[in-house]
Parts: C-alpha cells; structure tokens; sequence
C-alpha cells in the first residue's frame, strides 16, 4: 500500500497513482504534447487503466465544486482530462496523431487566461 507520501490521489483511486506524473498536467497544451510524444501501447495502457475507473471518478468529482477541488481530486481531473485528450488516438485514428492532417506541430493551443 502507498504511504501517505506517495498517494497523490484520492482514496480508491490507487490503481492510477503511477499515472499521475506522466499524464496528470494541468494545461491542454500539455496534454497535447504528452499525447503526441507518447507512443500508442503506452497511450492504450493509460486509456485502459483510466477507462476502467472513470465511472468512479465521475461519481467521486461530482461531489465537489470545480472551483474548489482539492490536490488530490485536482489531479484525478486532469487524468481524466488526458483520457479525452488521447481517447481519439486509441478509438479512432490507433495512432498518436491525426493522420492527413496538417502537423501537430503547426497548432498553438491557447489556454483562456
């Protein structure tokens, strides 16, 4: 069991803790980029071990306030957020990027200030 430490999430959320450092960031820019880098078995991991918990996770962030979540749920959000992001690559293109069309690397995506 983690130590109180190392749990970044909340309790029950345990099976994600080792996603939080590579797929829990905060801007969609960020999400974007991690997506493109990643490479598709990685991508299928992440998508399936959130996947499986994502019921919960709705349930458990429906009780509070989007304005006033907590590190902990804050971060369950923002994996679930990077379930969005790549859930096209895996659904739908089976690859990082969208193909035929214009490079990834040629679209700014701004964050409302």
């Amino acid at each position: 069991m983690n130590s109180s430490k190392t749990c970044q999430l909340p309790v029950g959320f345990d099976s994600l803790e080792h996603l939080v450092g590579d797929w829990a960031l905060p801007s969609e820019a960020e999400r974007n980029h991690r997506r493109l880098s990643a490479a598709m078995d990685e991508i299928q991991s992440f998508y399936d071990c959130v996947l499986a918990k994502m019921d919960d996770l709705v349930a458990h962030l429906g009780n509070y306030k989007l304005s006033a979540l907590p590190d902990a749920e804050r971060k369950l959000m923002y994996l679930a957020l990077s379930l969005m992001e790549v859930a096209p690559a895996v659904e739908i293109y089976r690859q990082p990027d969208i193909p035929d069309a214009i490079p990834a690397s040629r679209l700014i995506i701004r964050s409302p200030v």
